[in-house]
């Protein structure tokens, strides 16, 4: 970042700026797991997390209660946490969950949608091409979120996409096991290009079928990479943010970022 973030205060009263930067942690390590920037099993330490937001450790440890508190983490002996693993059984339990809420989310999407929101899909869908086409995995996850997202947002339904942020908190490091294989497949871009001709025209029954079938299939083939035991692994492990002072590139306004 070119400018020093603020610090914060262990006290026990909190400025509307100590609020702010709790805030930002909290955010920063949602949207990282929510775009599959930590793969399951994953060990993260709170001193880690600290040095690579450039915080103390008082935010972190409470944005990492928030988190374990919503199952996105689970706590570790150390002033640590872990990724959870994740079984057969209860991927494709959140897959069905899934579904269903985000088929409804973007039925209501695709009923409300002007030509100005259409348009914004097609360019995330467009942007998600580019980057998949020269391997930028990370930038590729992070397009796959943003589109989603934007497209759920359409439906102005504040509790639905809250629901839904939270069934991506536990799903959103098995995005990593999309990659090279599932992700070499036309389908998700054919699906995308369906789905916004669908918003185009206000066909919600087929925007919510597309979307449906979208997740599904995501997410029985990243079940069908269970071991015997039903457990389900990264293909092959991650390499964690670098720690550093700045970024490479300015993060969103009023956010800290990982690497």
């Amino acid at each position: 970042m070119g400018t020093k973030l603020p610090t914060d205060k262990s006290s026990g009263d909190q400025s509307p700026l100590d609020q702010s930067l709790r805030k930002q942690v909290y955010d920063s390590l949602r949207d990282a797991l929510t775009a599959g920037r930590f793969v399951p099993g994953q060990k993260l330490t709170f001193r880690f997390i600290a040095g690579t937001l450039g915080v103390s450790l008082t935010p972190v440890r409470e944005a990492i209660r928030r988190l374990v508190a919503e199952g996105a983490l689970e706590m570790q002996p150390s002033r640590s946490v872990r990724v959870p693993l994740m079984t057969r059984d209860k991927i494709l339990e959140l897959r069905d969950i899934r579904m269903t809420l985000e088929g409804l989310a973007t039925e209501k999407a695709a009923a409300l949608s002007t030509a100005a929101q259409a348009a914004k899909l097609r360019r995330i869908a467009s942007d998600l091409l580019a980057v998949r086409s020269r391997g930028d995995t990370t930038a590729d996850r992070q397009k796959i979120r943003e589109f989603h997202f934007a497209l759920y947002a359409i439906a102005n339904q504040p509790t639905l996409l809250q629901m839904i942020e939270g069934l991506w908190l536990r799903t959103g490091p098995y995005l990593n096991l999309l990659y090279p294989d599932y992700v070499a497949s036309p389908r998700g871009p054919e699906r995308r290009q369906r789905i916004i001709k669908a918003v185009e025209r206000h066909d919600a029954v087929t925007a919510r079928r597309e979307m449906e079938a979208d997740i599904g299939d995501a997410l029985s083939y990243a079940a069908s990479l269970a071991d015997a035991r039903g457990i389900i692994t990264p293909a092959r492990p991650a390499a964690p943010p670098k720690r550093r002072r700045g970024l490479s590139s300015p993060p969103l306004p009023g956010t800290l970022a990982f690497a």
